[in-house]
């Protein structure tokens, strides 16, 4: 399995991999080798369109070319059923994750852990879009973490993740990251809008931003969109009053 931790690091060992030049694989999938060198260095980002032509002018599976998890190469048709299925456990245990957490730790270390929560809401976001303010600190289990240190806080507003149980108010849990896995809940960029959202990936590559309310359609992520993963939602906390 080949992996790197972003989608310019994973352009790298693909263009390594076929032993070309930054000019020789821009030219193949349209673009400047100074634009491949600025990428695969995480300065600028990249569009939707340049990585379905890397898909079509290479084997690359999309999904790792995404997100990382996965071969690189694209799998024989005979292999579908065993990756599909490894893929429903793995959105399996992420689901349970974000309902029990993960179990252990240091038994010297407290029990809960102070996360900052900032002070936009996002629909139904990402504090670095909307605002940078943190409004104050939260007390959570440090179960709930699993170990990960850059995670943050932030309140839902709307009714687009009620049928998952995120309702209007509740605060959010999230891991600070740029990737995430099809199934996951994420906090996304889409042409500068803040949302949170289920990522859905077909088999096909196409990839789109699924509300869990029957009320509201699914966002598709086309070519010419600015698309970002900025967090993987990891828990959900509701207060009663």
């Amino acid at each position: 399995m080949v992996t790197a931790s972003t989608i310019g690091m994973r352009i790298r060992t693909v263009r390594r991999h076929y032993g070309l030049r930054q000019e020789e694989f821009g030219k193949k999938i349209g673009i400047s080798g100074n634009r491949i060198s600025e990428i695969e260095n995480n300065k600028g980002g990249t569009n939707a369109s340049v990585l379905e032509e890397l898909c079509r002018s290479f084997p690359v599976n999309h999904e790792w070319l995404l997100t990382g998890v996965g071969s690189m190469h694209k799998i024989d048709e005979k292999n579908d059923n065993q990756n599909e299925l490894s893929k429903r456990l793995t959105m399996l245990e992420s689901a349970i994750g974000r309902i029990i957490g993960t179990q252990g730790g240091d038994e010297h270390e407290s029990p809960l852990v102070s996360v900052p929560l900032f002070s936009s809401a996002v629909p139904a976001g990402m504090p670095a879009v909307a605002a940078e303010e943190v409004e104050n600190y939260m007390d959570f289990p440090r179960s709930w973490t699993g170990g990960r240190k850059n995670v943050y806080a932030l309140k839902v507003s709307g009714d687009s993740m009620m049928d998952i149980g995120i309702m209007p108010g509740d605060t959010l849990l999230v891991e600070s990251r740029e990737t995430a896995r099809d199934g996951q809940v994420v906090i996304a960029s889409l042409n500068s809008e803040v949302t949170v959202k289920t990522l859905c990936i077909s088999d096909g590559g196409n990839v789109s931003l699924a509300p869990e309310n029957r009320k509201y359609r699914p966002i598709p992520v086309t070519p010419e969109s600015d698309f970002r993963i900025m967090g993987v939602v990891v828990a959900a906390l509701r207060q009663y009053r």
